[in-house]
């Protein structure tokens, strides 16, 4: 639920909201197994889940809410269209003339990492692991391409 947590702590720093009119919640969560080996670790599976995040009393511009949000979506889960993750949505109930409760429904996709540690809680085919997001390896070159590309095929 990291993405959850992300998100809220990114609102109570931007959106002019405080801790008690905040609660964020994980509803309707599963795990999807993958198995992949990630060379320096593996990724068990994917955590699919629904953060709910409703905030009481707001007060401050709904637009600029919503946009916070937009662009926080846009900058930390890039993949989301490739997930087929749906588009975040939105219920406002007016109070009064100055504030509304606003609750945000965002489907999010995380996954799910271990690598490998003597010390580790878990235990996974026959060794320990810890939760971490595996390092990648990127290649700076590439060697033994031989040939030439032909436009033609």
């Amino acid at each position: 639920m990291r993405k959850l947590t992300a998100l809220t702590t990114y609102l109570l720093q931007t959106a002019g909201i405080t801790k008690e009119q905040v609660l964020s919640v994980a509803d309707r969560g599963e795990t999807i197994p993958t198995g992949r080996d990630l060379g320096h670790g593996v990724e068990l599976g994917v955590f699919k889940y629904d953060a709910l995040i409703q905030v009481e009393g707001f007060n401050g511009n709904s637009s600029e809410l919503l946009l916070l949000i937009m662009g926080w979506l846009h900058d930390n889960d890039k993949d989301r269209d490739h997930a087929g993750l749906a588009d975040p949505e939105v219920d406002a109930s007016l109070n009064d003339d100055f504030t509304a409760d606003v609750d945000l429904a965002i489907e999010f996709e995380e996954p799910l990492q271990i690598v490998p540690d003597e010390q580790g809680n878990i235990l996974f085919n026959g060794r320990r692991w810890r939760v971490a997001d595996v390092p990648i390896d990127v290649a700076e070159e590439l060697a033994g391409m031989d040939g030439t590309a032909n436009a033609d095929n």
